[in-house]
C-alpha cells in the first residue's frame, strides 16, 4: 500500500489531507471514494499520477517527473512526447539506442 510504503499512518495522512482518520480507512477499504480535491492532494503528497493512484496505470508518470529537466528547455515529458510521435521503426531504433547507452553507462560505473 502506497501510504504504508511512504511511511504514513492513517492518522498522519488524514491530518495532511484535512480529513478524518475514518475517511482514510474508508478510502482504503473501498467503502467510499475521496473527493477529486483529496485525490489531487494524495497524488501530490505521494508524487504519483492520479492514474497511478487510482490503479489505472502501473507506470508512475507524475507531474514532477514529466516536468523534470533533461537539459535546458527540455523536460522528460517533452522527450517522451517526441518519442511517441515517431513511427514504429524509429521508436524501435530509439529504444535500441537507449538500451545500448544505458548498458554502456552501467558498465562504466
Amino acid at each position: 500500500m502506497l501510504r504504508e510504503k511512504r511511511g504514513y499512518s492513517q492518522k498522519q495522512l488524514a491530518d495532511v489531507l484535512h480529513v478524518s482518520k475514518n475517511s482514510v480507512s474508508h478510502y482504503e477499504l473501498g467503502v467510499c471514494m475521496p473527493s477529486i480535491d483529496v485525490i489531487i492532494n494524495m497524488a501530490d503528497i505521494f508524487d504519483v499520477s492520479i492514474d497511478y493512484l487510482l490503479g489505472r496505470s502501473t507506470v508512475n508518470l507524475s507531474k514532477r517527473l514529466l516536468e523534470k529537466p533533461i537539459e535546458k528547455n527540455t523536460t522528460a515529458g517533452a522527450v517522451l512526447e517526441s518519442i511517441l510521435r515517431l513511427d514504429k521503426e524509429h521508436r524501435s531504433d530509439m529504444l535500441k539506442l537507449l538500451r545500448y547507452i544505458v548498458k554502456d553507462n552501467n558498465a562504466h560505473k
